[in-house]
């Protein structure tokens, strides 16, 4: 081990992302940049573009921007920021300081872009909506709430709250929209949101005193990430089945894998339920967005990591020949349990659909199945070759599944 005495900057990584190189990293920074701010000049253009020919219903877009920094919220309580390379934790003297200070760093990075681009998303919407003082007031102090809450339970170690806590959050929104409540009365869930935040600020313990071995879990996470964006496989990254208790599998069945992998993946159920209430409340807020593309999407990511089971067997030829069962009666059973979980998510989408008054229609409705022979698609595509120098093979798998998602998408939108 090498005793520098301070913090060394590894050799060759960029600092700030390559925004003051100079080089390319600066160019799409500049360009951003203008981009972002030149769209404040064209305020018409986006109230046509957003809300059509109607005015905008600015409790439905107060309560859409608390289930987006839900969503915020979730995927910040995965900690994926809490990692560290092996090769400094061997090489260097990465002491207890210093992995405090660089994953507090990456953890202070990741929260300050997504409360900056939740404020920006919110300026523009309603700067473009024409919203009086109250309601600017009543955004900032909701953007401003959820910030405080999401670093308050994010800088500490697992918290009882992780679960339901941003589904909690979706809910508030799901009632500011639903009973359309005043600018006023959204400041004042905003300071009961803030209050929430002092209290659960206070429990757990930090995630910069993370130890070596969950530093180095993050960082294979990471790199599985990377290597699965770098060879456009995103199979590789279809969540992990978690233990299941009691359930036996000493005559396994595609059936009962089938059943064990849903059992296994339940942590995504929040997910889902927070993704019906967004799309239910986005058709209010954002009424121009096609109802084909909101639901096929939204089922599409909702239902995608239960297909992780019939993906790891498809993908595993030796657990295939142990379970001695045909393709297509994996595919079958599969489909059926993916077939149930969007019938349920259509419910639920049904109901919070109901209660806010919206109507989508008959093509909207089916997006669902459409999103679940997707699902099964993507998941039981063939392994990437990487033999083709052109790329059209991979290309090709790349967006399996993908591809019928999209064009039934837009065959549906034509029809409606």
């Amino acid at each position: 081990m090498v005793d520098l005495g301070v913090r060394t900057r590894v050799p060759g990584r960029r600092r700030f992302g390559g925004i003051f190189s100079g080089d390319y990293g600066t160019f799409y920074a500049l360009f951003g940049f203008g981009f972002l701010f030149t769209a404040f000049f064209n305020l018409d253009k986006w109230h046509r573009i957003l809300f059509g020919q109607s005015t905008a219903d600015f409790p439905a877009v107060l309560g859409l921007f608390a289930i987006g920094l839900a969503f915020a919220w979730r995927v910040l309580l995965r900690r994926g920021f809490v990692w560290a390379e092996p090769a400094e934790l061997t090489w260097l003297d990465f002491a207890d300081a210093d992995r405090r200070r660089v994953v507090g760093a990456r953890l202070l990075v990741v929260w300050s872009a997504v409360v900056l681009a939740a404020g920006y998303v919110l300026a523009l919407v309603v700067a473009a909506g024409g919203g009086g003082r109250d309601v600017w007031t009543a955004g900032v102090a909701l953007v401003v709430a959820c910030a405080v809450l999401i670093f308050a339970t994010a800088r500490r170690t697992a918290l009882r709250v992780d679960v339901a806590g941003p589904l909690l959050l979706a809910v508030t929104g799901l009632v500011i929209a639903a009973a359309a409540l005043g600018p006023l009365t959204v400041q004042y869930v905003a300071g009961g949101v803030l209050l929430v935040a002092c209290g659960l600020a206070l429990g757990g313990e930090p995630v910069t005193a993370a130890g070596r071995m969950t530093l180095v879990e993050g960082w294979n996470v990471r790199l599985l990430r990377t290597v699965a964006v770098t060879f456009m496989d995103p199979m590789l990254v279809l969540p992990e089945s978690a233990p299941v208790g009691r359930l036996s599998l000493r005559r396994p069945t595609a059936l009962r894998l089938a059943w064990a992998g849903f059992l296994g993946r339940t942590r995504y159920l929040g997910a889902a339920a927070l993704l019906a209430i967004g799309v239910a409340v986005a058709r209010v807020a954002v009424p121009t967005l096609p109802a084909a593309a909101l639901v096929g999407l939204a089922a599409f990511v909702a239902l995608v990591p239960f297909g992780g089971g019939l993906g790891v067997l498809w993908h595993n030829p030796g657990r295939r020949r142990w379970l001695a069962t045909s393709n297509l009666e994996l595919r079958v059973t599969h489909g059926l349990l993916l077939a149930v979980l969007g019938l349920a998510w259509s419910a639920l989408l049904a109901a919070v659909n109901l209660l806010m008054g919206a109507v989508i229609p008959a093509v909207g409705w089916l997006a669902v199945p459409l999103a679940v022979l997707a699902v099964l698609r993507a998941v039981t595509r063939k392994d990437m070759d990487y033999t083709d120098g052109r790329g059209f093979s991979m290309s090709r798998q790349f967006v399996r599944g993908v591809d019928v998602l999209v064009i039934g998408i837009l065959v549906l939108s034509v029809k409606g």
